[in-house]
């Protein structure tokens, strides 16, 4: 039995350091021919509706308004302001490089979870905070060489602290069934997405669908918005938070390679010490987490 658990959890953790730190090379591959709003909203239309389909098939309780309360908030700031946003950043950025701004998450909710609940931050936590934030300013700076223009620069890193809120926010709104609120955030950001694809004047036509487009939102739909999602909840319910959470910092090392060894992006001296500044950090905050278990969100 505990051969059993044990490949379980490794089985686990393989697929959420895989098949997330996968999705930031296949958004970027999707927005390359598919407008970023309408990809993002397709995406989370078609995986959001299996996952109610499949909890009405469990006959679940119907949700309260308290719930889709939560579900509006939540899905508003980490799909549609987090993971939308980032969607649209990748079109003008390097995939390996920005899955680094999303590794930042445990950086900022240290940050907000001392600001709004005055949580505590120890000394070595703090160089952690320091060390990371180092990084990525290092990486985005004229010596970084990465050429990312400020807004861009901006929107990325406002895309991560907007998933980092989201996840805080997610304490006052604990879901008794995990896969139904994860569903109605993504109707929720669906809807939102596709009016913001609209405003923006977005267009989707048969041709933006191309081969490698249509197999890079498969993907995403399958891969890491169910499959990557549900092995991410059976971890938080049988191992510690801190193992769980340990993909933050290696999400962004899978992503780095695929985006290299199959996008052919760059890979130069100063982007290898940055993320390596960044990981640090992000690795010693981690180390040094309550092992009863933090706020932090599974929608990738």
């Amino acid at each position: 039995m505990q051969k059993r658990n044990a490949a379980a959890v490794i089985g686990a953790l393989l697929a959420v350091y895989i098949l997330w730190g996968s999705t930031a090379p296949a958004i970027k591959i999707a927005v390359q021919s598919i407008p970023p709003f309408d990809m993002a909203a397709l995406r989370f239309l078609i995986a959001g509706g299996i996952l109610w389909c499949w909890v009405r098939l469990r006959r679940e309780p119907l949700p309260t308004v308290r719930d889709w309360r939560g579900a509006v908030i939540t899905g508003t700031t980490l799909l549609t302001f987090g993971n939308g946003t980032f969607a649209w950043c990748l079109q003008y950025m390097p995939s390996g490089v920005g899955s680094l701004f999303f590794a930042l998450t445990p950086l900022w909710n240290a940050l907000i979870g001392l600001l709004f609940y005055r949580e505590r931050l120890s000394p070595p936590a703090i160089a952690g905070i320091v060390l990371g934030f180092g990084g990525m300013a290092y990486l985005v700076s004229p010596s970084g060489a990465e050429g990312l223009a400020l807004p861009i620069v901006a929107l990325a890193a406002a895309s991560s602290v907007m998933w980092s809120v989201g996840s805080m926010i997610q304490r006052r709104y604990p879901a008794t069934h995990f896969l139904q609120m994860s569903s109605m955030q993504m109707l929720v950001g669906f809807v939102e997405l596709s009016v913001l694809g609209a405003v923006s004047g977005e267009r989707l036509s048969p041709a933006e669908f191309t081969p490698a487009a249509t197999a890079a939102l498969a993907f995403l739909i399958v891969f890491g918005s169910i499959v990557g999602f549900s092995a991410f909840i059976w971890l938080t319910r049988n191992v510690e938070t801190v193992l769980a959470s340990t993909y933050s910092y290696v999400n962004p090392i899978v992503a780095i390679v695929i985006s290299v060894l199959l996008l052919h992006e760059p890979l130069t001296w100063h982007t290898l010490l940055g993320a390596t500044l960044i990981l640090a950090g992000v690795a010693l905050m981690i180390r040094l987490a309550p092992r009863g278990g933090a706020g932090f969100s599974a929608l990738k």
